[in-house]
């Protein structure tokens, strides 16, 4: 169906792989479209000549260009990992301190071959509230049930928004879940993160949420931490789908297992973070994402 008074925006980014990549909740699939609500700002998307038709109401391209990272120079961030896959890609921003620090090269031939496989793949701009509520709820559970709970709260709770002949329901703001209550979030079934997305959503109505761009990462990490339930992998979650602090490199047990087998990397969490911070520097959150989904695709 054709939509009339709408805008659009073309591109060639690989949207299904970016909206399924564990960064965003928001987006449901139909015949081929995906269709998400952010904001309060609805969207489809189409398949179209080789790419994507980006179709919203009149007023929101600055948004969407944003939300999807549309003018960053991605094709110079990931030249370095498209170059020989023998373990040092050609101009890599990798240290050669880091780089021999580890026992082989496999890890960056795997990271070359996570960039050519989806080279589409980007990193989302999300409101920064929608993002940590989204991250909270992900807490112990997996994709297709965090997806399921987080549209369940907007059903419940968010504005309907009518557009196109479709209804959105917008992800509530914190006064919404805090009226809620703690037994309306555990009755949409967050179980045991309900006090958590309860306190979250408290604290935000009655303070807000400062600009955490204009922060420091460090800053803005500790922040993120004293919110009940947010430990440092959600809050670096946070920070690397929803702001410009690019060098947030959440570990997950799929980080975890590509830091470890394919580049040989030891000890906890955090000091595996620390470690892939300083060998990836400035692309470290890029890099996450690539592997991350490389390893979640079964990529060999």
């Amino acid at each position: 169906m054709e939509i009339v008074g709408c805008e659009r925006i073309y591109t060639r980014y690989d949207m299904r792989a970016t909206l399924a990549s564990g960064q965003t909740f928001a987006f449901t699939e139909e015949g081929g479209s995906f269709y998400g609500i952010a904001d309060g700002r609805p969207v489809e998307i189409r398949g179209s000549d080789g790419g994507y038709d980006i179709i919203f109401p009149p007023g929101d391209a600055g948004f969407w260009r944003r939300y999807f990272d549309l003018d960053r120079p991605y094709d110079a961030m990931l030249k370095p990992f498209l170059g020989q896959n023998d373990g040092t890609a050609a101009g890599s921003t990798f240290s050669a301190q880091g780089e021999s620090a580890l026992s082989t090269g496999c890890g960056s031939a795997f990271l070359s071959k996570c960039v050519g496989a989806f080279g589409g793949l980007r990193l989302l701009r999300q409101p920064v509230w929608e993002t940590l509520c989204a991250f909270i709820i992900s807490a112990n559970n997996n994709l297709k049930r965090i997806g399921s709970i987080y549209r369940r709260i907007s059903g419940a709770y968010g504005a309907a928004v009518e557009w196109a002949g479709r209804t959105y329901n917008a992800f509530p703001a914190a006064g919404a879940l805090a009226a809620a209550g703690e037994q309306g979030l555990r009755g949409a079934g967050l179980g045991y993160r309900a006090p958590y997305l309860f306190d979250t959503a408290r604290a935000a109505a009655a303070g807000g949420l400062p600009d955490l761009d204009a922060m420091a990462y460090g800053d803005a990490l500790k922040y993120l931490m004293k919110f009940r339930g947010v430990g440092e992998k959600v809050a670096d979650c946070v920070l690397l789908f929803s702001t410009s602090h690019q060098q947030a490199f959440p570990v997950d047990v799929w980080i975890e297992r590509a830091l470890r087998e394919r580049y040989g990397m030891d000890g906890t969490r955090r000091e595996l973070k620390l470690e892939a911070q300083k060998m990836f520097g400035g692309a470290a959150g890029v890099a996450q994402q690539f592997l991350f989904h490389g390893m979640r695709s079964n990529l060999i």
